[in-house]
């Protein structure tokens, strides 16, 4: 049901994203007294958005970027962990309030678990930036909105191409109950949890639950392909920890004692 052009549109998307929680980031690692480049917390942010995109729990990219950046700057864990849970938190709230507003006209009881859920982590977030000034704390919540307008644009990109069949004026409000979904931390990548949110979600909606199912799938397979490229950038990393090491080895195997005849002579006369 995919087209060949929703992939790259996909890699667009994620692009945009990234880059604007990467912004997140640096705003929120200022208040900790961390000054990240663009290029090292795009870096960060792709990196690990893809390990969070293939491994369980949806966390262990965050971590990563954790100890790396605490690594970096010789920091704290406190400082560490602080400047990546905020980002992080900042995220979760907007994409929590956008599905409370989602569905405060379809079942008050969603709504009121994700505002909950949107209050815990917008506190804590803002606890996070305490220390910005206020100007700075509305740009933390603005890239937050931008991070999730990406998320949203790539759902109903997939409710397009594999379920035509929903009402447009359905498409944003599903898109935000999926994506929802997508963050409660159990399963791979959200996978599991967000195909069982968005198919609730459009019955709820009066669309069959296995149409819901299709959209979210698809939303998983050009999600995780928005990502992709912090795979190659690990790779990259990776090939940069072990080059080193090799050119250290056939300097050692090659280059001969001071003093050494290269025939095996004995000392230069």
């Amino acid at each position: 049901m995919l087209t060949w052009w929703s992939v790259p549109a996909a890699v667009l998307l994620g692009f945009v994203g990234t880059l604007i929680q990467a912004q997140r980031w640096r705003l929120v690692s200022r208040g900790f007294g961390m000054e990240l480049t663009v290029p090292m917390a795009l870096r960060g942010c792709y990196e690990a958005s893809f390990l969070n995109a293939v491994l369980p729990g949806g966390l262990a990219g965050d971590a990563v970027r954790t100890a790396q950046q605490r690594s970096r700057h010789s920091s704290g864990w406190a400082r560490s962990l602080g400047s990546v849970a905020g980002e992080r938190l900042a995220g979760t709230s907007m994409v929590f309030l956008a599905a409370a507003l989602a569905s405060v006209g379809t079942d008050w009881r969603w709504a009121a678990v994700a505002v909950c859920v949107a209050a815990v982590s917008g506190t804590a977030a803002g606890w996070a930036a305490r220390r910005l000034a206020p100007r700075r704390k509305l740009l933390v919540a603005f890239s937050a909105a931008l991070g999730w307008a990406c998320f949203a644009a790539l759902f109903v990109l997939a409710m397009l191409l594999t379920a035509p069949a929903v009402a447009g004026h359905h498409l944003l409000a599903l898109a935000a109950l999926g994506i929802a979904g997508m963050s409660i931390p159990l399963g791979v990548g959200g996978w599991g949890p967000r195909e069982g949110v968005t198919a609730a979600a459009f019955a709820v909606f009066g669309y069959e639950a296995s149409l819901g199912i299709t959209a979210s799938v698809a939303y998983g397979v050009l999600a995780l392909a928005s990502v992709l490229p912090g795979a190659g950038l690990l790779l990259l990393r990776r090939g940069g920890t072990l080059l080193p090491h090799r050119r250290k080895i056939e300097l050692h195997t090659n280059v001969l004692p001071k003093n050494e005849s290269p025939h095996g002579g004995g000392p230069c006369s």
